[in-house]
């Protein structure tokens, strides 16, 4: 879903409270209800979205066009020339089932969207009005008051400013042991991630209390970043893809200079014209490997679901 949104003013979260409330316009007695939804149509709703659509037609198409694939259908169209239609044909099966499942396989990579967005919870408890209240997590804004329990999950990155909690960072940093966050720890200098008076959206309270000044939502948190990453427009080939690339290219090589090098040689030992092709062909196709592209496929595809995910609450 993509969106226009005015980009706020660079907020500096590890200030004072007192002026970072000044800052943001706020009180610790949070926002009023028509100030909060003022805020909502500038900074727009506090949730994750895609930048962009793929075109799943480009996707499909490049499975068939990758080196590995390319080389498998030279092989189908010689053994078909060379009175194998047998062997043609299951080399297309081969291309075709492996095309297939690595499409299914960036389907799904594509989600990551999707699957950081479930790390934000549906309500929180924020002062508007002077009141507490329960409100839905997209509609908080920077300037919220947000209260902070044990077992709940952050819907924002915040400022503490009452209280100390221990939250779980490790959607953020992969760190499995809770960071204790408290409102009147002295500031440091250091990497965002390690400051002890901020929590961040997507990140879980596993003990105490605490009230917090929202400072960015949506796509300006720390894991809308990590989002916004996840869906670059402009990717480079990995190194493995390189690697399969010059790979390719040897076996290529390899496989015609044998083929070519055996058409003198049958004809001198009494083979015909014919026969000597047709065994060439078949030399070429011999030294093609019709199974390294679907075995890379799955060995990568068991890979990425065998690896640890993010710990879940």
């Amino acid at each position: 879903m993509a969106q226009t949104i005015t980009a706020p003013a660079e907020v500096d979260e590890r200030q004072p409270p007192t002026e970072l409330f000044r800052h943001l316009r706020s009180t610790p007695r949070g926002l009023r209800s028509r100030e909060a939804a003022r805020r909502l149509t500038v900074y727009g709703p506090n949730e994750l979205f895609r930048h962009q659509t793929r075109d799943w037609l480009r996707q499909l198409v490049a499975q068939f066009t990758q080196p590995l694939a390319v080389l498998l259908m030279v092989a189908a169209a010689l053994a078909w020339a060379g009175h194998s239609p047998a062997l043609a044909a299951a080399v297309v099966a081969v291309i075709l089932l492996n095309a297939g499942f690595a499409f299914v396989q960036e389907r799904q990579a594509e989600r990551a969207v999707e699957a950081l967005a479930a790390y934000l919870p549906l309500t929180a408890r924020v002062m508007r009005d002077g009141a507490l209240v329960e409100a839905p997590g997209r509609e908080l804004v920077p300037g919220d008051v947000i209260e902070i329990a044990e077992g709940d999950r952050i819907c924002a990155d915040a400022r503490l400013i009452d209280g100390s909690v221990a939250v779980d960072l490790s959607t953020l940093n992969g760190e499995s042991l809770p960071a204790i966050r408290a409102a009147d720890t002295e500031h440091v200098p250091g990497p965002l991630l390690e400051a002890r008076e901020l929590v961040f959206s997507g990140t879980s309270c596993t003990a105490g209390q605490a009230r917090a000044v929202v400072t960015h939502t949506g796509m300006r948190t720390e894991i809308g970043r990590i989002a916004a990453l996840s869906q670059r427009g402009q990717t480079e080939p990995s190194p493995l893809e390189r690697q399969v690339r010059r790979a390719t290219w040897i076996i290529a090589a390899v496989a015609v200079t044998a083929g070519v090098a055996f058409l003198p040689i049958g004809v001198l030992a009494g083979l015909g014209w014919a026969a000597a092709i047709t065994f060439s062909i078949g030399l070429i196709v011999a030294n093609v490997p019709e199974g390294l592209l679907p075995t890379i496929t799955l060995a990568l595809a068991a890979g990425v679901r065998g690896s640890p995910g993010p710990a879940r609450w």
